[in-house]
C-alpha cells in the first residue's frame, strides 16, 4: 500500500476479479478507509477475467457514487467480453476510456532503455520495433532474450549477441493467435498464410464466410494489435507478428491453403507486388514432401542466397529483395529456386515457417 500523488493505493493482493472472499474482502477494505481519503485500485489484464465474477461487482457502483475513488481497469481492446462491457458501460457518467496506440521509435528505444539500464544498440531497436509498437510483446521479448542469454551488456550499451528469437516470445505470439475468438483466430491464421499482408475477400472465400460477416472478427484482430488496415488490404502491423501468426498453423494447413489458392490463381494477390513477375512459389520440387521443420539444408547455401532467404522469408517480395540485394528480379528468381531446391519447401510460406522457427 502506498500513497500517490493524494491517492493511498490498494494492496497489491486485492483480486477485484476473484472468489466470493476476494469480493468481501476487497469491499471491506474500501469501507475501513477514511471517507474522505482518495482511493486507487491498478488492474491489469481486465480482459481475463471470468464472466461469473464480473457479475459479482454490482456494489462497486455503490462504492463509486459515494466516495472518491479511481480505479484503472487495463484490458485489450475489445476484448472481456460482454460481461465486461456492462460494467464499464452501467454508468458512463464515471467511465473513462483512453486508448493507447502502439509505440513509435522513441518510445521503443526508452522503454529498452529502461528495460535493460542500458542504451539498446540499433539491431536490439529493429527487433523490438518489429512488433508492432506492442509493449507487452517487447517486456516478453527483452525477459526472453535475457533468459536465454541472447543479450550482452557492455560500457552502458545493450547489443544483440544471436540473431534468435527467444522460445518464450514465439510461445507468447502464438497464444496470442490461439486466445483469440474461433472466428478471429481462422481469419487470422488463414490471412498468415496469405501473407503479411492480404485482402480480405481471398481470407473470407477460405474460410467459407462473406466480408460482412468477418466484420467483428476483423475489429476484434485490429482491436487485439495483430492487424492493421494498409491500402485496402489487412495486414500484420510487424514482421515478428506475421511469423508469430503463421507459427500456429500446422504445416499441413499451410500446404493445403497453398494449394487452393493455386487452383483458383489467386495466390500471388496478397503475397505479391501487382504484376510481380515469376514468383516462384511452386517449383518444379512442388511434388516433394515439405520437410520436418526442424531439418534445413541452410548450410548448404551461399552468402548471396542466405541473404535472399532471409530477405524472401521475412515478407520481401523479389521486387523489394532486388532493391535491397542490389540485383535484378531475375536474379534473384534464380536464388529463390536454388534455395527452395536446396532446403526441400515449397514456397515463400514454408521458407518464413523454416526461418522463424531454426532462426538461421
Amino acid at each position: 500500500m502506498g500513497i500517490e500523488m493524494g491517492f493511498r493505493l490498494a494492496p497489491r493482493t486485492m483480486n477485484l476479479f476473484g472468489s466470493a472472499h476476494s469480493h468481501c474482502a476487497a469491499r471491506s477494505w474500501f469501507d475501513e478507509q477514511p471517507q474522505a481519503q482518495p482511493l486507487l485500485l491498478l488492474v491489469d489484464d481486465a480482459q481475463l477475467a471470468a464472466p461469473e465474477t464480473i457479475r459479482q461487482l454490482d456494489w462497486l457502483h455503490s462504492v463509486l457514487a459515494t466516495r472518491p475513488l479511481a480505479i484503472v481497469l487495463a484490458r485489450i481492446p475489445g476484448m472481456g467480453g460482454p460481461e465486461m462491457n456492462r460494467l464499464l458501460t452501467r454508468n458512463s457518467t464515471q467511465v473513462e476510456r483512453l486508448a493507447l496506440g502502439p509505440l513509435d521509435r522513441t518510445a521503443v528505444r526508452e522503454l529498452l532503455a529502461d528495460l535493460l539500464g542500458a542504451a539498446p544498440d540499433e539491431r536490439l531497436i529493429a527487433l523490438a520495433g518489429d512488433v508492432g509498437g506492442n509493449p507487452r510483446l517487447i517486456v516478453d521479448l527483452v525477459t526472453g532474450l535475457r533468459a536465454e542469454h541472447h543479450l550482452e551488456i557492455f560500457d552502458g550499451c545493450a547489443h544483440l549477441s544471436a540473431d534468435v528469437l527467444p522460445g518464450r516470445f514465439r510461445t507468447t505470439l502464438v497464444h496470442m493467435v490461439r486466445s483469440l475468438t474461433p472466428l478471429t483466430r481462422k481469419l487470422v491464421q488463414v490471412g498468415a498464410a496469405l501473407g503479411p499482408r492480404f485482402r480480405l475477400v481471398d481470407a473470407a472465400r477460405l474460410v467459407q464466410e462473406t466480408p460482412g460477416n468477418l466484420l467483428l472478427s476483423v475489429d476484434e484482430a485490429i482491436a487485439g494489435g495483430l492487424l492493421v488496415e494498409a491500402g485496402g488490404q489487412l495486414a500484420f502491423p510487424g514482421q515478428l507478428l506475421w511469423r508469430g501468426a503463421l507459427e500456429s498453423v500446422p504445416a499441413s494447413v499451410l500446404v493445403a491453403i497453398r494449394a487452393e489458392m493455386s487452383s483458383t490463381d489467386t495466390s500471388r494477390v496478397s503475397a505479391s507486388e501487382p504484376n510481380e513477375p515469376n514468383e516462384p512459389d511452386e517449383p518444379a520440387t512442388s511434388q516433394e514432401p515439405v520437410p520436418d521443420e526442424r531439418t534445413s539444408g541452410w548450410a548448404e547455401l551461399t552468402d548471396t542466397e542466405q541473404r535472399v532467404a532471409r530477405l524472401v522469408g521475412g515478407g520481401m517480395t523479389n521486387r523489394q529483395v532486388a532493391r535491397s540485394a542490389r540485383m535484378s528480379s531475375h536474379t534473384v528468381n534464380y536464388h529463390l529456386r536454388s534455395i527452395y531446391r536446396k532446403l526441400r519447401i515449397r514456397s515463400r510460406v514454408d521458407l518464413a515457417r523454416l526461418i522463424y522457427q531454426n532462426g538461421p
